[in-house]
């Protein structure tokens, strides 16, 4: 037994004093540490996200959302809010990001102070959030350190290119607004934000008394644009007037061009047609005439070739009576005279004896 005993202590011995087991300790405390150390972090859709290495300082932006997983040891997680936030500065006391009045006080080119109440709408350029981390550290402190303080100074001087009266001209002040806004993405861009619009959500203030001045001015402006008015709406009167009579005066020359080109249209169409009925009734005539002397020209032409055959005939007759057929002819013409004729006669002689009539006697017998 204690032989035994000797063995197994002289084994546990060999083992621990092996390299073997250490790192089986050094293994099994990494997964123990590493189980403990490392972290979820969530990006939400509205968030981008930042991992710092605490060993080389550099950063890798996550800027899609969902859970990250890292290592609090050698690592830190943080998260910027990349939608489009506002800033707002203005002399109510209830609606402003800071305690107490906080408008702007813009001096004009002409030596005023106005005092412009400015609402600022940026955001951080999320592609660029490592830079904003950098810069400006955690949590909205890029809010307080440029954005504010930029876009005070750089509206203030682009407003102050305008002169007192000109604050009343929105166009003007939106001009402005909108080169302040230009000159300050250019100067933030660095530090990755983007300013989306500056609005001046309500009208100027000034000084009571120059607001006084400047209300009698616009009573008299406005007087003096109402008496404007009127004789502009007089001038259009007489305009509209001058118009309607010219065209009155248009309608009735192209009433009667139109009448003129009418009765030429009808004239022309007139002529035309009895041009069509006079070559109508010429071409009518000259056809009948045609047939006609056509006509007569077959019918003499008939009547030519049946006298020319008649002469021929009695040519030919003239030729056929002058030889024997002539006599055989006349034979035969006297044969068809005689043939009706009937011939009575009383036997008379002169002597004792009955004779016999021959007419077939050619000698008179």
């Amino acid at each position: 037994m204690n032989q035994n005993n000797e063995f197994d202590n002289e084994k546990l011995v060999k083992f621990f004093s092996g390299g073997a087991v250490w790192i089986a300790l050094t293994v099994l405390i990494i997964v123990i540490l590493g189980f403990e150390t490392f972290r979820m972090g969530e990006v939400s859709a509205d968030q981008v996200g930042v991992v710092l290495n605490k060993m080389t300082g550099e950063m890798e932006v996550v800027p899609e959302s969902g859970v990250h997983i890292y290592n609090s040891i050698i690592e830190e997680f943080y998260t910027l809010d990349k939608t489009v936030q506002t800033i707002a500065m203005t002399e109510d006391l209830k609606k402003g990001d800071r305690n107490g009045k906080d408008d702007l006080k813009v001096k004009t080119i002409d030596g005023s102070d106005v005092y412009i109440d400015i609402q600022v709408r940026y955001m951080l350029m999320p592609e660029m959030a490592d830079t904003v981390l950098w810069t400006s550290g955690v949590g909205d402190a890029y809010k307080k350190k440029w954005m504010r303080d930029y876009v005070r100074s750089i509206s203030r001087n682009c407003l102050g290119e305008l002169t007192t009266e000109e604050f009343y001209d929105s166009e003007k002040l939106r001009k402005k607004t909108d080169k302040a806004k230009d000159i300050v993405n250019e100067k933030l861009k660095k530090f990755g934000l983007r300013v989306t619009d500056i609005g001046i959500p309500q009208s100027p203030h000034f000084y009571k008394a120059y607001e006084d001045m400047i209300k009698k001015k616009k009573l008299a402006d406005q007087e003096k644009l109402q008496e404007e008015s009127l004789a502009d709406a007089a001038r259009q009167r007489q305009l509209t007037e001058i118009r309607i009579a010219d065209n009155n005066k248009q309608v009735e020359l192209a009433k009667a061009h139109g009448e003129k080109q009418k009765l030429i249209i009808q004239a022309k169409a007139k002529a035309e047609q009895i041009k069509a009925e006079a070559q109508a009734y010429h071409k009518r005539v000259k056809v009948g005439a045609d047939a006609a002397l056509y006509k007569m020209q077959k019918a003499a032409a008939g009547i030519l070739a049946k006298k020319k055959a008649e002469a021929k005939g009695i040519e030919a007759m003239k030729e056929a009576l002058e030889g024997e057929g002539g006599r055989n002819m006349v034979k035969m013409e006297y044969a068809k005279r005689l043939k009706n004729i009937k011939i009575t006669a009383a036997p008379i002689t002169k002597e004792s004896h009955i004779g016999r009539f021959d007419l077939n006697n050619t000698k008179g017998e």
